[in-house]
């Protein structure tokens, strides 16, 4: 049940998204580690990894649309893919506006706020996303799906 974002018969989403994951999480802990590190260099590294975060979001999304729009899957798994980009999208929303809010001042409450609320929802998108691979079998070779 693949889709034609592929390289060498493996999925190329599920390769990407690794990066925007790691990257707003770790805004997240930087953020946290700046209460007690740092109150400058932590919150810097935070938008820095909120900016990677965001360019890795994007190139993860090409390629998941692209599977979106090819990979055969019941009206069901549809749904779920659909509910997961709509998530994923509104994930990197919340992380641009966080990123103009936060590169002026680094340490903004608003700032803060947005990415704690991004990183929830892209762990609800993540779940989304887990579901879609390993029940509905989206982005495997052959049929993984439990009964």
């Amino acid at each position: 049940m693949q889709g034609k974002a592929t390289l060498n018969h493996h999925p190329i989403h599920p390769m990407l998204v690794p990066f925007p994951i790691a990257f707003f999480v770790g805004a997240l802990v930087t953020d946290i580690i700046s209460h007690w590190g740092d109150p400058v260099f932590w919150p810097r590294m935070s938008v820095v990894l909120i900016g990677l975060g965001i360019i890795g979001g994007l190139a993860a999304a090409i390629f998941g649309f692209v599977d979106y729009l090819t990979a055969p899957m019941s009206v069901g798994a549809k749904q779920t893919a659909t509910k997961h980009m709509i998530l994923n999208l509104i994930t990197v929303v919340i992380f641009v506006v966080a990123f103009f809010v936060r590169f002026g001042d680094a340490t903004s409450t608003l700032g803060y706020v947005l990415t704690v609320i991004g990183v929830i929802v892209l762990g609800c998108s993540g779940y989304l996303g887990g579901q879609l691979v390993f029940r509905g079998g989206v982005g495997v070779e052959g049929d993984v799906r439990t009964p």
